[in-house]
């Protein structure tokens, strides 16, 4: 009995470990608010997707291992648009941006994790900076 408990544990135990984590997307198409997921798996495969209300859904895929700080993605939407975002990320608070534009000029602005539109691009909507360490 003592056996077969133990292989119940260990079982709930491995089944429990991750092999993907996915994370909040929120932002804007245009002028319309956006939200959705991305997900990144052990497999290297990543996809994110963003929603508006009315309906525009745009997605696309990405290689997860890759650990450069920013990366390009391709994006198409449901209502045949394009586009491409370009993100930036940062590996030690799980959290980042993305701009980009499809195909028509619309432009599209996300930020994804534990980082808030408001942090990343402010109340204007455009991206804020911070100086460089030491050239203030």
């Amino acid at each position: 009995m003592l056996f077969r408990l133990g292989i119940v544990v260990g079982f709930v135990v491995v089944s429990g470990c991750a092999t993907e984590l996915s994370v909040p997307v929120t932002g804007f198409i245009g002028d319309e608010p956006a939200i959705g997921q991305t997900t990144a798996r052990l497999s290297g495969e990543g996809d994110f997707s963003a929603s508006t209300l009315d309906g525009l859904v745009c997605s696309g895929t990405y290689d997860a291992l890759d650990t450069s700080p920013a990366i390009t993605i391709p994006a198409t939407c449901n209502d045949g648009r394009t586009g491409t975002l370009i993100v930036a990320r940062n590996t030690m608070s799980g959290g980042g941006t993305a701009i980009g534009r499809l195909s028509d000029g619309t432009e599209a602005r996300f930020v994804y994790g534990n980082l808030t539109f408001e942090q990343a691009f402010g109340g204007s909507g455009a991206a804020q900076t911070m100086p460089y360490p030491g050239t203030q």
